[in-house]
């Protein structure tokens, strides 16, 4: 079975998704054609990385891999940099040039922001796709381009299909499987796993002594809501390897956004937005409360128990599912007593 366990993380969320890309290169290690996979997730979920390992670990493995961001070519330029053109197709077409989908061939092709193709190029891509070749600009003949397509998208395709942004058919073409990517706000204990990781690779790219995060750190990144998500996370790791002076990264450390206490308006507006869920709202709050009875408390269970007028056993199971950690009461100087 392929291993993917590069795709770090230990939420039922992200074991789904491994077992999902198991599943699918497992029934296609001897399949001449794999089907096209849609790759669905916000701005940052790692939609690039896991393409590159389906690619790496799939059947086309041997063939080139090749990276296009639709959302960065210009409109102008983009069918030929797709599909090539013949020389004196347009006034600088001084020599023929090959597109990236023969560039592609026998390989694969990720279309990343696929859903902010122009209309017009929906067509010609879906036509690519049925045929697997391409006619380049100013040219009469076909040409092979047999690439396996993964393509990648934040946006809502179905909600753009209705509003005739995006064609049905080419939706259909390209979502034979659908693989969802978690957002981080989702993934429990996997956002402490991240930031060590990444923290520890940030000291390493820069050549500075490890760092490790103390609990309350670690407390306000479980709080935060991630918008950015891994993308964000690993800005804020670099950051804090270059900036904080101690080896321990402490609560002050971080950014005014992630230390930010969570309020009832800060949410409500944040759902509001679409931002977060109504869930992950909920958890923040919870989990703000019982860290200010915590820190009230010098972290003695039994009294912010009392404090939050629960038991302390359903304060246990609250922290545990809120990713809270667990620290340790500071010990009470010892009074000696005058000889």
């Amino acid at each position: 079975m392929p291993d993917v366990q590069e795709l770090l993380g230990q939420s039922p969320a992200i074991e789904g998704v491994r077992e999902t890309i198991r599943r699918l290169l497992g029934r296609q290690q001897g399949g001449r054609r794999p089907p096209a996979i849609l790759l669905q997730g916000e701005t940052g979920t790692g939609k690039g990385l896991v393409a590159r390992m389906i690619h790496r670990m799939g059947p086309r493995a041997r063939g080139p891999f090749v990276d296009v961001n639709c959302a960065a070519i210009p409109e102008t330029l983009i069918e030929a940099e797709l599909f090539g053109y013949e020389r004196g197709a347009f006034t600088d077409a001084r020599r023929a040039k090959p597109g990236l989908f023969q560039t592609a061939h026998h390989g694969t092709i990720f279309l990343d922001e696929v859903g902010l193709l122009p209309e017009a190029l929906q067509a010609k891509l879906l036509t690519v796709i049925e045929e697997r070749s391409v006619r380049r600009l100013g040219g009469t003949q076909p040409e092979p381009a047999d690439a396996w397509i993964l393509s990648a998208t934040n946006a809502d395709l179905p909600a753009a299909i209705r509003a005739g942004r995006f064609r049905e058919d080419l939706y259909h073409r390209l979502a034979v499987l659908t693989l969802r990517l978690p957002p981080l706000r989702e993934r429990g204990r996997d956002v402490i796993l991240l930031a060590e990781h990444l923290l520890a690779h940030a000291c390493a790219e820069y050549g500075l002594p490890s760092k490790k995060l103390s609990p309350g750190a670690e407390a306000r990144l479980l709080a935060h809501p991630w918008p950015g998500n891994v993308r964000e996370m690993e800005n804020l790791m670099e950051r804090l390897v270059t900036l904080a002076a101690n080896p321990v990264i402490q609560e002050d450390d971080l950014p005014l956004k992630v230390r930010a206490r969570a309020t009832t308006r800060t949410l409500a507006e944040e759902v509001r937005r679409g931002a977060v869920s109504l869930t992950h709202a909920v958890d923040a709050y919870e989990r703000e409360l019982i860290l200010d009875a915590l820190a009230r408390t010098s972290h003695v269970q039994v009294r912010a128990a009392k404090a939050l007028g629960i038991t302390r056993r359903i304060l246990k199971y609250k922290m545990d599912a809120l990713g809270i950690p667990v620290t340790r009461p500071r010990a009470r100087p010892i009074r000696r007593q005058a000889a």
